[in-house]
């Protein structure tokens, strides 16, 4: 059914219903769809991620489509972004604009995005793969509750990396919601470590693979680190707090967790 979405996204495209802002193109399906200040929410987000990472397109197209259209894609989808060499473009559900909380949390999640794309695809392989839907699950602030994510990890068994990327390229729900959790649980132990600036290193890295590029921007070697997360992860599961460790807060539509 994507390609529905696709000629539907299209049509919006060839539409007049529109708002220019510095960086973004609004494309509405409808007007009643229109919310004032939304473009001023997208600039605020697009600051935001831009202070982190510098790398931002300096045009994004940005196409708001109806609900039914999104459904085609999932019902569970708020948003999804594409980008190539020419055009980069972020998907917005139309009922997202209605909550401007909402709205600023996803426009970072899906402008993160962007702002990956062209770094991790100059690594050329898979190594980092992984931890881009928990960069921009930490970025954009996803409320998400810190306890139950710590115990739906627990229940469903930890993850490799190569199990991780896979899991979030899945179908099925249940399996992806899996992946993009351990994955935000895991980048948010990286911050909560060594702070977000290691992180965006970390991406940054000229380095081809994840775990010579994780000890150079840490110090540390990544395996005893991940057996210090599932730890740590087992231990807030069980309501033992735990220690030295920065909380991070942010949002995505996941049932049962947020």
């Amino acid at each position: 059914m994507k390609w529905m979405v696709l000629a539907c996204i299209l049509l919006v495209l060839m539409a007049g219903v529109g708002e220019r802002t510095t960086h973004f193109d609004v494309k509405y399906s409808d007007a009643k769809a229109f919310v004032p200040g939304a473009g001023r929410t997208l600039e605020d987000a697009y600051r935001a991620v831009n202070d982190y990472f510098g790398d931002l397109p300096a045009s994004v197209k940005v196409i708001i489509i109806d609900g039914e259209e999104m459904d085609n894609v999932g019902k569970h989808v708020e948003a999804f972004s594409a980008w190539n060499n020419r055009s980069s473009t972020v998907v917005l559900r139309d009922q997202t604009l209605k909550d401007k909380k909402s709205l600023a949390v996803v426009a970072k999640h899906e402008i993160c995005h962007l702002a990956l794309n062209d770094l991790l695809e100059k690594k050329g392989g898979r190594d980092f793969r992984w931890l881009e839907e928990g960069t921009c699950m930490v970025v954009s602030k996803e409320p998400l509750d810190e306890v139950k994510v710590d115990k739906y990890i627990v229940s469903h068994g930890f993850m490799s990396l190569p199990e991780i990327a896979k899991a979030i390229d899945n179908n099925e729900y249940d399996v992806c919601k899996n992946g993009y959790l351990q994955s935000y649980s895991l980048c948010k132990y990286i911050v909560a470590r060594y702070g977000i600036a290691a992180l965006v290193d970390l991406i940054k890295s000229p380095t081809q693979g994840f775990e010579a590029a994780f000890r150079q921007e840490t110090g540390r070697a990544f395996g005893p680190f991940y057996e210090a997360w599932k730890e740590d992860v087992q231990k807030k599961a069980k309501g033992v707090p735990a220690t030295n460790v920065v909380s991070i807060r942010g949002y995505l539509c996941l049932d049962g967790v947020a």
